[in-house]
């Protein structure tokens, strides 16, 4: 009986060893936390910064997609950012963005209602007020934990940093948890360069031509380059010491002063609107794919269509440049009353039953074709043998009547509607039929 008691009692053992086994770590959970938004930038135009930025596509643990909903943007003024766990805080909430969800595994998209999909940028728009131009809220200090630094004895404490505006990312899953902030943009709050006058647009066939007289006028032109600081003309006494230095005089960039020319088009009426996405907007791109140095620009022309230019002074090189604010909208619609050049060189040449005429193409972009006229010798009946413009610069006239002389004309025609421009007749050729 004890025999069997012990077997079992080994039984049971055995089995409970083989069930329980060692304990292992625990397992880490699900993380379902966005990405942090590493790719942002901010371009000031005058009052108006473009913050830019790329949408998270994958998670904090690289798992995709990404389990985002909407994204805030913050902004701050200040020498130094917020601590990352105080920009929200701190910061302004400029606005708040939301993520279109995105496809389903077979690869059907669910409506997005305007919203932005994963991965792809995204550009919003902070309008600067008084109240962002100055410093904001500030992170309190103990005064208790403030110590004063050791510096050696006759050390130069560094001057203060110049007033920045900073911009910041934080994404958001549809639990509402955020993710981890990501960089910063950000750029120094310098004085602005004042906007061109007298903006000009004018018109020919061939293009628009816009010219604006310079930044800060005649004074502005002639002192361009910044010009150095000119020493006190007496000696100045400190009468009381500072330990901490004064702020920095926040100053225009030197020079000389380049320029952006922006272009406004009225909408097309053959192309179909595209939807904005919600709450974003489109980065202003300059015509010019360089800051320019002259006071004029061509532009490309497009009859009965309203366009407006704007220009902006810029200095500074890279980074560290400084955009205006724009000149007045200069607003011009192209009207064709442009008539095509008269047609060069014809020549007839009679054969069995028919009148060739040849004569030099034009060489217009917006050339229609060619009518032709004929007259009789002697006779002032003018007839046109083309119902619509010919597009060759030839033409068979297979009416003529053999031994009646004729006199032949060609005119240009250009492709406006509903009534096209006209040229001069060219000069007339004579050939009597065969």
């Amino acid at each position: 009986m004890i025999r069997n008691v012990r077997v079992w009692t080994a039984l049971c053992v055995a089995v409970l060893a083989i069930g329980c086994g060692k304990k292992g770590p625990p397992l880490a959970p699900f993380v379902r936390i966005p990405a942090p938004i590493d790719q942002i930038t901010a371009l000031r135009l005058g009052s108006d910064v473009y913050v830019t930025l790329t949408l998270p596509s994958k998670d904090i643990d690289a798992a995709i997609p990404a389990h985002i909903s909407r994204v805030e943007i913050y902004g701050y003024t200040g020498r130094t950012p917020p601590t990352r766990a105080r920009w929200a805080e701190l910061g302004e909430l400029i606005a708040r963005i939301p993520v279109a969800p995105p496809p389903l595994l077979d690869g059907t998209q669910l409506p997005t209602n305007g919203a932005p999909l994963q991965g792809t940028p995204i550009t919003v728009l902070d309008t600067l007020t008084a109240d962002e131009l100055v410093q904001g809220r500030e992170d309190p200090i103990d005064p208790r934990r403030q110590l004063a630094p050791l510096l050696p004895v006759g050390s130069v404490i560094p001057p203060p940093r110049p007033l920045q505006r900073f911009y910041i990312a934080i994404p958001f899953n549809d639990r509402g948890r955020n993710g981890p902030p990501g960089a910063e943009a950000g750029f120094v709050l310098a004085p602005l360069p004042d906007p061109p006058r007298a903006v000009l647009a004018s018109y020919t066939p061939s293009g628009t031509a816009v010219t604006w007289e310079p930044s800060g006028g005649l004074i502005g032109f002639i002192v361009n380059d910044s010009l150095p600081p000119e020493p006190p003309p007496f000696d100045v006494v400190e009468l009381v010491p500072s330990a901490v230095p004064a702020l920095p005089e926040p100053v225009l960039p030197p020079g000389p002063t380049l320029y952006n020319v922006y272009r406004d088009l009225a909408e097309d009426p053959l192309t179909l609107p595209v939807a904005p996405t919600t709450g974003t907007v489109v980065l202003p791109a300059p015509l010019n794919p360089a800051p320019l140095a002259v006071l004029t620009l061509a532009d490309q022309i497009e009859f009965e269509r309203e366009r407006c230019y704007t220009v902006r002074p810029l200095r500074g090189t890279a980074p560290n440049v400084v955009m205006g604010e724009a000149s007045p909208r200069e607003c011009v619609r192209p009207v064709d009353i442009f008539q095509p050049a008269q047609p060069a060189q014809p020549a007839a040449v009679a054969a069995e039953g028919a009148i060739s005429l040849i004569w030099d193409p034009n060489a217009e972009i917006d050339l229609g074709g060619y009518m032709i006229l004929r007259r009789e010798v002697g006779n002032d009946t003018l007839l046109l043998l083309t119902a619509t413009p010919i597009l060759e610069a030839r033409f068979r006239d297979a009416t003529a009547t053999p031994g009646t002389r004729y006199r032949y004309s060609v005119v240009a025609v250009d492709n406006r509607m509903p009534v096209p421009n006209m040229s001069a007749e060219s000069l007339p050729v004579e050939e009597t039929a065969r």
